[in-house]
């Protein structure tokens, strides 16, 4: 069996989907985040199971000639279940006409339908999963924003098997990320809502995102930097320690909240970094751990998280 092949969306497309290179390329343009998150292979097609260890015990340094420890672990079997990123286009018939053709309309479109498909999946990863998950187990700090003018800064470590995206197993054999399929076989038809008539294409790639670890995703919340309520430097070495930081953690954020860490952490973690390659721009630091930010965070327009 072949070893799986381990990636981001960009690096998956040049491995498994070279066709596809420039629609990934439209994908994450505007996607700053999802571009460095690792992808890795589901068990299923349509989900991923996966192992949790509750508890360990046992084992540990014995005498020569001693009986062996037994080692027990208390597991439980999870299961994650992919997702459908998609949408459909439709094309007029008379712009078909003018285009020389509906596969030369749709040609057109495609980097466009994908560099959207991209924003929306991003904005759902950061908020539907990232910082949903922090505020479900508890792993949150407080900047101290009353109202719901505020931003929030992540921190994520991605662990393979733990904390990581995932991707159908089927995309290895067909050499392709996503399924794009004309509707109707191809043929004319009138769209459902306006009456017009012309062809469609749907777009469809299986993918997921896999959070098995408290250990590796937390926040700091209610950063209200209208009213000056701004996270510390302390605060961020904190969240950094809370997600146990390591060569594969991440700052996820909105441009706004960069701007503020620039502030506070002046002489201390914030610093510029050089080029990275997952990255591809010069970046931001804090004590090594880049700083990604994307404009797909909402600005300044998150409520307000209780901290009762």
């Amino acid at each position: 069996m072949p070893d799986p092949v381990i990636g981001t969306l960009k690096e998956l497309s040049v491995e498994l989907a070279k066709k596809q290179d420039v629609l990934v390329d439209s994908l994450t343009e505007d996607t700053p985040v999802l571009n460095v998150i690792p992808f890795e292979p589901a068990t299923h097609e349509l989900w991923n199971v996966y192992e949790n260890v509750n508890t360990i015990s046992g084992g540990g340094f014995v005498d020569i000639d001693s009986p062996l420890e037994d080692i027990t672990a208390d597991t439980k079997l999870n299961r994650v279940d992919l997702k459908i990123m998609s949408g459909r286009m439709f094309c007029p018939q008379d712009k078909a006409v003018a285009y020389g053709g509906k596969e030369k309309y749709f040609a057109k479109r495609e980097p466009l339908a994908f560099r959207y498909l991209g924003q929306e999946t991003e904005a759902n990863v950061i908020y539907n999963n990232f910082r949903q998950y922090a505020l479900d187990h508890g792993k949150k700090l407080n900047a101290g924003g009353t109202g719901d003018t505020n931003y929030c800064l992540l921190a994520v470590r991605f662990e393979r098997g733990v904390t990581t995206g995932l991707y159908a197993p089927a995309a290895r054999d067909k050499g392709k990320l996503f399924n794009i399929e004309a509707l109707n076989g191809g043929n004319l038809y009138e769209h459902p809502d306006t009456k017009v008539p012309g062809y469609g294409v749907m777009i469809k790639g299986y993918f997921g995102i896999q959070l098995a670890s408290p250990k590796c995703l937390a926040g700091i919340f209610n950063i209200d930097i209208a009213n000056s309520k701004l996270p510390t430097a302390k605060q961020v070495d904190e969240l950094l320690m809370m997600v146990r930081k390591s060569k594969d953690t991440y700052l996820f954020c909105h441009p706004e909240v960069m701007t503020v860490l620039a502030d506070v952490g002046k002489g201390g973690g914030y610093r510029m970094g050089p080029d990275e390659m997952r990255v591809n721009r010069e970046i931001e630091k804090w004590n090594n751990v880049p700083i990604v930010v994307s404009w797909n965070f909402k600005d300044g327009a998150e409520e307000n998280e209780s901290f009762a």
